[in-house]
């Protein structure tokens, strides 16, 4: 039998899900399709760089709400959610959907991007949590100087950004997907008290 507890993890994602779903964020994907940057340049002047993004506080505000998905202690991460998965007593199928949609997700993340950095090629993880831990929501001091790196590189610093944003939607997708899973397990849940 579940515990409370694991069934209070499923819904708290399911909740987090819905709100990254209602965000200003997410209302400006659907609206304009596309993140992109692009650079003009021409001699004797400053480059022109137009940034189609999200506003920098509508990026705070998912992020705010997204790192309930990555943070090791929360009981809704990903991570928790992989030790409830395996305790609850609900069929293989969904137990694999999740694994699959985490293991995908895990995969994405560890993959290097396709840009270096001063010298370093991050991972797709290492880039995100550079911009989520070294300067939107945290300060974790090694992140921080590195953050502070890439801000201050006015041509680098824009693709970055932009890639950032790509990732936070790539992960959105797979949180989606298991907020489905984790809405199924529940009603089977619901169902077998």
């Amino acid at each position: 039998m579940p515990t409370s507890e694991e069934i209070e993890s499923l819904r708290l994602f399911n909740e987090k899900a819905e709100r990254l779903l209602h965000s200003r964020y997410v209302t400006y994907l659907r609206e304009t399709r596309k993140l992109s940057v692009s650079f003009n340049f021409k001699r004797g002047q400053e480059p022109k760089i137009e940034r189609v993004l999200p506003d920098q506080d509508a990026i705070d505000a998912f992020v705010l709400t997204f790192r309930f998905f990555i943070q090791k202690r929360e009981v809704s991460s990903f991570r928790h959610l992989a030790k409830v998965y395996e305790k609850l007593p609900i069929s293989p199928e969904l137990k694999k959907n999740f694994v699959e949609w985490r293991k995908a997700l895990n995969d994405y993340l560890d993959r290097k991007v396709n840009c270096t950095i001063h010298g370093f090629t991050p991972t797709t993880r290492e880039l995100m949590n550079t911009f989520i831990y070294g300067g939107l929501a945290h300060a974790d001091p090694k992140l921080k100087v590195l953050y502070g790196e890439w801000k201050a590189d006015m041509l680098v610093f824009p693709i970055l950004e932009t890639h950032f944003c790509g990732i936070l939607e790539r992960v959105l997708m797979a949180i989606v997907n298991v907020a489905e899973i984790n809405k199924t397990a529940i009603e089977k849940l619901e169902q077998t008290k």
